[in-house]
């Protein structure tokens, strides 16, 4: 029977800071099962063992061998690239026989720490065209067409596959997307990458993808309160915030869907029929389409994110 799967962390350095990722299903980069009898087991191995017991089947059905979501946090030192995703459509274009499969990318960012400063790069701050664009890298003047949103912890921003955006210096963020590491890279402050050159820009890919409109509402207005609070309700994703001290029972037997945990703070025990699990702040937990039954214990305050594909 399957179990509330935790899992081991992937960090990655990065020029800007790190990316830790907490649940991988992409490529080689596979995260790996840290409790029960599946400890040692990659996401993928599981996957392919348990299929739509382990996803759902009309996970399964959509996606197939491909775990559909990657779950990160990034810890922004200095500002990120100014960038951009292709949607499902253009990435599956883009890929050729042989490459790592993968989705377009649509993401979240829920902002989990944040100084006085911060803020995101998040849209353009009004209309414009792949001719202006082109024309501003040339001047460098591309910053005074990019919408920068001052963020705080607590914040929530979904940005859609075309949606131009980067972190900035001094911000932390939970990230939700979709399964892929396609990155076209607009401007990157004429900045040298690890290895001392500087980094590739995608210049072409970028413009034939990007969004010109503006974005007047870069920021999600967040429904609800507590326990449970619905955060981004996307075809890709459904995430909730859930903040309790009491336990909490959660049914997911309508959505025929995988959930994934991410404890922001405090430390809450899984229990579900056969057993219980404890998730702690920074961990993430994959509970089983199979086990659609879960109640939540909380030892204390509680906050964790709750993502499931419910569309």
């Amino acid at each position: 029977m399957l179990y509330p799967l935790l899992f081991k962390t992937i960090t990655k350095p990065k020029v800007w800071g790190r990316e830790v990722w907490l649940l991988s299903g992409y490529g080689d980069e596979q995260s790996v099962v840290d409790n029960g009898f599946l400890k040692g087991n990659s996401l993928g191995e599981v996957l392919e063992v348990y299929m739509d017991e382990l996803v759902g089947g009309k996970v399964y059905d959509r996606y197939g061998m491909l775990f559909p979501l990657l779950f990160k946090v990034i810890d922004a030192n200095d500002n990120l690239s100014i960038q951009v995703h292709p949607d499902d459509e253009q990435a599956a274009a883009m890929l050729s026989e042989g490459d790592v499969e993968q989705l377009g990318k649509t993401e979240m960012w829920v902002v989990t720490d944040a100084t006085d400063e911060a803020s995101i790069v998040l849209g353009f701050a009004r209309q414009t065209n792949a001719e202006e664009v082109k024309n501003s890298l040339a001047e460098n003047t591309i910053m005074q067409l990019m919408q920068t949103v001052p963020v705080k912890k607590g914040d929530v921003a979904l940005i859609k596959a075309g949606t131009v955006h980067a972190l900035c210096k001094g911000t932390q963020v939970v990230e939700i997307q979709e399964t892929s590491d396609i990155t076209f890279r607009l401007y990157d402050y004429n900045r040298p990458g690890m290895d001392g050159k500087l980094r590739e820009l995608h210049i072409p890919q970028a413009l034939q993808v990007l969004d010109y409109s503006a974005m007047p509402h870069p920021l999600v207005d967040v429904k609800g309160t507590r326990p449970v609070a619905n955060v981004v309700n996307d075809s890709h994703f459904t995430t909730n915030r859930l903040h309790f001290s009491s336990p909490l029972q959660r049914d997911y037997a309508p959505y025929d869907s995988f959930v994934v945990y991410i404890g922001l703070s405090g430390q809450t025990d899984i229990v579900y029929e056969g057993g219980m699990e404890t998730l702690k702040a920074h961990q993430v937990c994959l509970v089983p389409a199979g086990l659609p039954d879960i109640q939540l214990v909380p030892k204390g305050e509680c906050e964790l994110l709750e993502t499931l594909i419910v569309k």
